[in-house]
């Protein structure tokens, strides 16, 4: 993946209005995205990642993300391909592995979240587990998998992985591909996908949107994504994290990664911190309910003067 700085503006500006008003941001924010290699997604574009992007301002982490994976999944036979959650690791890496086996396991540095991107219920790769393909799904992986709804932070979260197993034996060492390391529970596919488990429900942050683009691709440089009616359904996928709620002081290494359930491809992208002030500056419909109740105050008192 190609790691780019893009103004906001720049790069399909009006699908990003809705996540701005969600958290009250200005346009002034910085976007960082990576960008994955089109065309590498077995099974064709509808399972395409094709760019992660994060920007920061002083109290949210924004996120924005284009797939060919729609919100509620793609149908395969009589089974659904569920879409993943965003999983989320403060001060650590998915690349460093687990600590333990199977649902012992615990992952080896960070502290990790996940971002309900769907409200789900139930072992969410039960549908695929018939299919040949579907290694991990074979058998009960162990997990509780409670109930999490969309929108939602989850602290001490763990993900399930993608349920084709053989995704990197199928492009081969040629492709590069890298998806974490070894699966805890001993296939190949180490892309985390949905929250089977987790510590505490950190509460509502903000809208997740899926909006439809139609076709995409990119540039050669990898600078830019344009519309071209190519490529088969594309969304962008917005939503915004509390800095509080991530623990976030500034300077922490932040990953961030998405696959959808069969994992037939992923997206990755690393993230620092900004330092965040101090004294945040207050927004602007804070200090006009500032200003207002002191011409309120200023009011009473010339009423109790006279």
């Amino acid at each position: 993946m190609k790691k780019v700085r893009v103004n906001t503006i720049s790069v399909v500006a009006v699908a990003f209005v809705s996540v701005m008003i969600i958290a009250g941001s200005s346009w002034a924010l910085d976007w960082t995205y990576n960008y994955d290699s089109v065309g590498d997604a077995s099974g064709g574009g509808v399972y395409e990642v094709y760019r992660m992007g994060y920007a920061f301002d002083e109290q949210y982490m924004y996120f924005n993300m284009l797939t060919g994976v729609a919100q509620e999944g793609r149908a395969y036979g009589n089974a659904t391909i569920n879409a993943g959650d965003l999983f989320i690791n403060v001060g650590g890496s998915l690349t460093d592995g687990y600590e333990g086996t199977g649902t012992d396991a615990q992952y080896a540095s960070g502290k990790v979240f996940g971002l309900a991107l769907t409200s789900h219920t139930g072992d969410m790769n039960h549908d695929l587990s018939k299919y040949g393909w579907a290694r991990s799904g074979k058998k009960d992986d162990g997990y509780d998998w409670g109930a999490v709804t969309e929108g939602h932070l989850y602290r001490d979260a763990m993900f399930s992985t993608g349920v084709y197993e053989g995704y990197e034996s199928h492009f081969g060492a040629k492709s590069g591909l890298n998806d974490g390391g070894t699966d805890q529970f001993g296939g190949a596919n180490n892309a985390p996908v949905h929250i089977a488990e987790f510590g505490l429900d950190l509460g509502f942050q903000n809208d997740v949107s899926w909006t439809y683009l139609g076709g995409v691709k990119q540039t050669a440089d990898g600078t830019n994504v344009a519309k071209d009616g190519k490529t088969k359904k594309v969304y962008e996928v917005s939503t915004a994290i509390s800095l509080d709620a991530l623990g976030i002081q500034g300077g922490e290494a932040i990953e961030m990664w998405w696959a959808m359930e069969c994992g037939n491809d992923y997206g990755m992208v690393t993230a620092e911190a900004p330092q965040r002030p101090g004294n945040p500056v207050p927004e602007p419909a804070s200090l006009l309910l500032v200003g207002l109740g002191l011409f309120g105050l200023g009011v009473l008192k010339r009423k109790h003067s006279a």
